[in-house]
């Protein structure tokens, strides 16, 4: 794992997230509407997963903006051109709820060889504070099972290998809504084309699908 910080006046995301969703204080969504604790086939269903998966399709704003964050501060992270997720996740943490439903590694919803083969790379950004339980928590070695908080701010964001690492969230017993995104990277070689397909939107993982391009 590796977190890092990045400019928040040059990649404003917050701001955009706050127009979309129609709130001026992302941390209490949960105000707005309350829903029992999530299961996985649940978890991108909410209300504000699906203003935030139609307004995508209809706005480029946070799109624009995640095309430039991915060229000015992931791909130098590389040596060499880089396959992105298309469409980012919105994660919504609600209290007294979970965020994802189930701890898992996610290769458990691909196919495991060609998974171990790309070796995706995870980046997890929060728009609001993550800390205790409100945040990811992930092992720090594979089926080592010591998992950490991944405890960060607005303007930090989080590398590492959520293929391989079991993680997922805990019942957020803290006052406030966590709401992050989160995407994957591979580099251009290890970049294989797959058909087969995401568990949700049912996509399959290459350019044209799960991947929005090369850049």
């Amino acid at each position: 794992m590796n977190k890092f910080k990045y400019d928040t006046k040059k990649y404003d995301f917050k701001p955009l997230f706050c127009d979309w969703l129609n709130t001026d204080d992302l941390t209490q969504l949960h105000e707005e509407k309350e829903y029992p604790v999530l299961s996985r086939e649940e978890d991108m269903y909410m209300h504000w997963n699906q203003i935030y998966y139609n307004r995508w399709r209809e706005d480029s704003s946070i799109n624009n903006l995640y095309l430039k964050f991915l060229e000015e501060v992931i791909k130098p992270r590389f040596n060499e051109e880089i396959i992105y997720q298309e469409l980012p996740d919105i994660r919504i943490h609600l209290p007294n709820n979970i965020a994802v439903g189930e701890f898992h590694k996610d290769k458990t919803y691909r196919n495991a060889e060609w998974a171990e083969k790309v070796n995706e790379l995870n980046y997890f950004i929060p728009l609001t504070k993550a800390y205790g339980t409100n945040t990811l928590w992930a092992e720090t070695e594979e089926d080592k099972g010591d998992y950490i908080p991944f405890e960060s701010d607005y303007g930090e964001c989080t590398e590492w290998y959520g293929s391989h690492l079991k993680h997922g969230n805990k019942i957020n017993k803290t006052s406030i809504t966590r709401v992050s995104f989160d995407f994957r990277v591979i580099p251009k070689s290890r970049y294989i084309p797959s058909e087969h397909t995401s568990i949700n939107m049912k996509i399959p993982f290459k350019i044209g699908g799960f991947y929005g391009g090369m850049l």
